[in-house]
């Protein structure tokens, strides 16, 4: 019996070219994802013919079925799954007319837009057809992120108290074009800004800085916030900064310890008599609990499978999460633009002026 029809639009890194990257875990793709989750895709739309030509080799896709226009797919393939790995600003536009073709699933790139009035069409139109949307915040299928949850949630290191959050990467490198919709903070910063609401719930308030480097209008270089969730927690967030190098990461403190959580690294700290200072505790690395592995983009498409056949899914990223994530990092910039001042969450789409607040014309 032949499987549902799989649409990739977007064949670039995320789509399949990561696989050839012999560090990273595999599979590290969308298409790597689905074939290891059992799903097959069956079409593929790409502008560069010659790695849509490529992919499709790879893929084992007949000719007719590979596309240099997803508006051309989508008049001659009915696809149940389309995966959307384009670039920011062809989001909406894809996802809208993904809907409107009958797709039954769509697993979303992140940022799902780069605007919060483009993911509310998103989000009314799934909703009247029951399309759901798997947003790409691979970081909640990984289990060192799962069991870090787990640990909170039985505190383990006690009462939560404050959060150090870091997604540090070179400066913003090409024209900053509104339809991206900002830089660093918003093109790595979705991915931290999703975790920390997987793990603490809601924000309710941010505070935020920006600054470029020997610019005066385009998108940020480094961005600064605090944000206070609806626990009352203080999460302190670095994005960006000018870094020659690449490191995700959250510094978590509670009562009783702290946990250290990111990319290659996964500590606990718990609290124990000082040996330094009498009547004083210190904190002391200990075993972190076992962990059973998965991989993030094998869960990812095990979830659209279950899905497909009418299972929840649990613990997926969707496409009001991705409006979430998109709309603190809006809130921030924005408070940046007021000169640091505090903003309430949720925040109204129409506020929020991307073109006036990065001084593009």
């Amino acid at each position: 019996m032949p499987g549902p029809e799989i649409s990739l639009i977007g064949c670039g890194r995320i789509g399949f070219i990561l696989e050839n990257d012999r560090l990273r875990n595999k599979p590290c793709t969308h298409y790597g994802g689905a074939r290891s989750a059992g799903l097959r895709i069956t079409s593929a739309c790409d502008r560069d013919p010659t790695r849509l030509k490529k992919f499709g080799e790879l893929a084992d896709i007949p000719e007719q079925s590979l596309f240099s226009d997803y508006k051309t797919l989508f008049k001659y393939r009915n696809p149940v799954i389309t995966i959307i790995a384009t670039w920011t600003d062809s989001h909406e536009l894809i996802a809208l007319e993904s809907i409107k073709n009958g797709s039954k699933i769509i697993i979303l790139e992140k940022p799902v837009a780069s605007s919060l009035a483009g993911v509310k069409k998103i989000i009314n139109e799934a909703e009247k057809v029951s399309c759901r949307i798997i947003v790409n915040h691979e970081r909640r299928f990984d289990s060192r992120y799962n069991k870090v949850r787990e640990m909170l949630n039985a505190g383990l290191i006690g009462e939560i108290k404050s959060v150090n959050a870091r997604i540090l990467t070179g400066a913003y490198r090409g024209i900053s074009r509104i339809e991206e919709g900002g830089g660093p903070l918003l093109h790595d910063g979705t991915h931290l800004v999703d975790i920390i609401r997987f793990f603490f719930g809601e924000i309710i308030t941010v505070q935020g800085e920006f600054s470029r480097n020997e610019r005066s209008s385009g998108f940020e270089d480094t961005a600064y916030a605090w944000m206070q969730s609806e626990k009352g927690i203080n999460i302190f967030l670095e994005a960006g900064g000018s870094r020659k190098y690449f490191r995700f990461e959250l510094e978590i403190w509670g009562t009783e310890g702290k946990i250290q959580i990111g990319n290659g690294c996964h500590r606990l700290y718990l609290r124990k008599k000082s040996s330094l200072y009498a009547g004083f505790n210190d904190l002391y690395e200990v075993k972190f609990p076992a962990i059973k592995q998965r991989n993030c983009f094998t869960e990812l498409y095990r979830s659209a499978s279950s899905m497909l056949k009418g299972r929840e899914a649990t613990d997926v990223s969707g496409i009001r999460d991705g409006y979430k994530a998109l709309e603190i990092i809006h809130a921030i910039y924005y408070s940046s633009h007021l000169g640091g001042k505090k903003i309430s969450i949720p925040v109204r789409p129409g506020k929020i002026n991307l073109r006036k607040i990065f001084n593009l014309t």
